[in-house]
């Protein structure tokens, strides 16, 4: 399994992303938050990254995942 999870998560009002204990924030909406992950895990070269989005309620969800056969590397 992969260590490269970035997980988008609400934290105080604001979306943020964050990546083995480094975070980026604040973000205006999810998906502009989304939206860097994605970029973030692409350079990460890791091909088991993914992009984890982690609603208000705890319910997670898996938005990306560097596999897919639309990434556009």
């Amino acid at each position: 399994m992969s260590e490269s999870h970035f997980i988008v998560s609400l934290h105080n009002g604001s979306w943020q992303h964050s990546n083995r204990g480094s975070t980026s924030a604040p973000f205006k909406s999810r998906e502009a938050a989304i939206e860097a992950a994605i970029a973030e895990a692409q350079l990460s070269d890791d091909p088991e990254a993914e992009v984890i989005v982690q609603d208000p309620e705890t319910s997670t969800e898996t938005v990306w995942r560097w596999q897919q056969p639309d990434n556009p590397k």
